[in-house]
């Protein structure tokens, strides 16, 4: 009978520390009272951050697009240069074209 009476100690205490268990598991989930607080929070956490982070997206935006204008130029003004000495060259030409048609007149 021994073995008996240790057998049904053990599942009663099994059945006591289920028991427990699915006790301290209901107390501990989530009962659903504080939802509008938990958006509330995220809501207002989301805001913070939109704040912080979009004048940092614009200016990175507007810097980006300042940089393309510039290097747009940059490269306008490089070709310009290039067609200045090309245009210095045949005005040189013409120049010594003219002296020497001018002294064969």
């Amino acid at each position: 009978m021994s073995k008996k009476a240790a057998a049904e100690k053990k599942t009663s205490t099994t059945a006591k520390e289920k028991t427990e268990l699915v006790d301290s598991i209901s107390e501990a989930t989530y009962d659903g009272t504080a939802d509008w607080q938990f958006l509330l929070l995220v809501l207002i956490s989301i805001a913070i951050a939109l704040l912080l982070l979009l004048p940092k997206i614009y200016l990175r935006n507007s810097i980006y697009y300042q940089s393309r204008a510039i290097d747009r130029l940059e490269t306008q003004y490089g070709a310009l240069l290039e067609e200045n000495k090309l245009l210095k060259r045949k005005v040189e030409g013409l120049k010594v074209k003219n002296q020497i048609l001018d002294t064969i007149f």
